[in-house]
């Protein structure tokens, strides 16, 4: 049995508003072509409807123009990342006099060499061994620290102490050079975080404990393999292959996932759902009849800080942990392109 001891999260840059960032994002819409401008204008506005936020590394949105301008913001907000969430990692991992055995890190919204994994091995120093498995995931879309998770847990028993941490920074990605609706639908949806997860084989380490019960993983690649994927201009950016029925085509897909592992989690009201919308959100709970209250900590954390990719699970459950009576569990479900979906389920012993 494994447990997570403790999760470190890393709110990043600066707080954009949907006011602000609507602001932004006019000033760029003007410069489009005339014939594109109210349309994208008119769907940008539907988008930002309502009270929501997202943080952001960059300062100026509109200063992405080409290939370097994305990599070195990337590379720069992902750093910084690191830093915050070392200063996290490290005492806790003297305190406990432990070392990791594992480092195992996620995004899928930039590339760096060295990876991740070295980046934040070099700020832990003596809390990660000389022989540490290293590994970077990447391309895995929002179920990226799921996939970390569940491979963590599959690991043999001479690893005891492994660290998973992903770096999502989805708003170096932004294009507002193009009219392209969905390109638009990624620029308006997405918010930068980092957050890291201490599993070993000790109940006793870390703040907590949560056992890893029950991981479920299903793929659709046969039916959803474009549904979201990356487009290409001077960067890559996001895509769908029909933003009009997008959220109907995920609900489907989740809904029947979820089916399957009705069992699991039926009679457990506590829910960390990664947040790709609130509509989307409210059209999932209504179709499999979860209770009103099951999914108000992911809509809460979308309006603040909106969809961190696979980071957004990590700061839901570490909410709902830390409000969790001993011997409760908490319902994880992620879903990302491939298309693929995954619950799991863990449990707090401690």
């Amino acid at each position: 049995m494994r447990f997570i001891n403790d999760i470190f999260t890393a709110p990043v840059g600066e707080v954009w508003t949907n006011e602000r960032v609507a602001q932004a994002y006019n000033r760029a819409i003007d410069a489009l072509p005339a014939e594109s401008q109210e349309e994208v204008r008119a769907f940008v506005k539907f988008q930002l409807v309502g009270e929501r936020s997202r943080r952001s590394v960059l300062a100026d949105p509109l200063a992405l123009s080409d290939f370097r301008s994305h990599a070195e913001a990337y590379e720069r907000g992902a750093d910084a990342a690191l830093d915050q969430l070392a200063a996290q990692i490290r005492p806790a991992a003297e305190a406990a006099d432990v070392q990791f055995d594992a480092l195992i890190t996620t995004t899928s919204t930039g590339n760096v060499m060295p990876g991740l994994s070295y980046r934040l091995a070099e700020r832990l120093g003596p809390a990660v061994r000389r022989d540490s498995m290293m590994v970077d995931l990447a391309n895995v879309g929002c179920t990226g620290s799921s996939k970390a998770l569940n491979l963590a847990r599959s690991l043999g028993p001479e690893f005891r102490h492994i660290l998973i941490a992903a770096v999502e920074l989805p708003t170096t990605l932004i294009n507002v050079h193009t009219a392209d609706l969905d390109t638009w639908q990624g620029n308006c949806t997405f918010g930068d975080g980092a957050a890291a997860l201490w599993v070993s084989d000790n109940v006793e380490c870390g703040s907590t404990a949560l056992s890893l019960e029950e991981f479920q993983y299903q793929q659709f690649a046969d039916t959803g393999l474009d549904l979201i994927r990356w487009g290409y201009s001077d960067y890559f950016g996001f895509r769908l292959r029909d933003h009009a029925t997008f959220e109907k085509d995920v609900k489907q897909t989740v809904a029947e996932a979820l089916l399957q592992a009705e069992s699991g989690w039926r009679d457990e009201p506590r829910w960390a759902i990664h947040p790709a919308g609130i509509a989307l959100l409210m059209r999932l709970s209504r179709e499999l009849k979860m209770p009103k209250d099951s999914i108000q900590p992911s809509v809460a954390h979308y309006r603040e800080n909106s969809n961190m990719s696979s980071v957004s699970i990590l700061f839901v459950l570490k909410e709902l942990a830390a409000a969790a009576e001993v011997g409760s569990a908490v319902n994880l479900l992620t879903m990302g392109a491939g298309f693929n979906v995954i619950y799991g389920r863990v449990r707090r012993v401690r």
